[in-house]
């Protein structure tokens, strides 16, 4: 059974810091930002989103825990409230390398689903990056369906 464990401060640093990592990482791979603006984009824009941090209002930052196993990864989402209805967004998601492909990804966002329903959420946004193939499957699977799609084209080669 899969839990989501609100994270304490210290958990938040390290979340922080790896989030906005992988997040200059991702946007350099789609070409959206070069290399050498991608960090600094990155922190600006996570700071904009959770401007008190774990206490920013509406977010919920958690680690994943399996009874046996333990922490296998992190979610960050908000839920807000337009016209009556609940709806969340997930800025991330992530299940440790060490997990990933046993099912855990599946199980994770099925605990999670269970906590939004508690909450009268009724809808669940995301975003997921083109070349991320494994999360659009596993999202696919799991009942998401696109609702925007961002198209390239390159004219000449990278």
């Amino acid at each position: 059974m899969i839990t989501l464990v609100r994270m304490n401060e210290e958990q938040y640093k390290r979340f922080f810091e790896e989030t906005v990592r992988e997040y200059a990482e991702e946007n350099v791979k789609e070409g959206r930002w070069t290399p050498s603006e991608s960090i600094g984009r990155a922190i600006k824009e996570t700071n904009e989103l959770l401007s008190k941090g774990i206490h920013t209002n509406g977010h919920f930052l958690c680690s994943l825990h399996h009874e046996v196993v333990g922490a296998i990864g992190t979610i960050w989402y908000e839920v807000k409230e337009n016209n009556g209805e609940k709806s969340a967004f997930i800025y991330s998601f992530k299940i440790y390398e060490e997990f990933q492909g046993k099912g855990y990804g599946k199980q994770s966002l099925i605990a999670f689903e269970t906590d939004l329903a508690s909450m009268n959420v009724s809808s669940i946004g995301l975003h997921v990056f083109g070349h991320n193939k494994r999360a659009y499957q596993l999202y696919t699977k799991m009942g998401y369906i696109p609702t925007s799609i961002k198209m390239k084209k390159y004219l000449r080669s990278k």
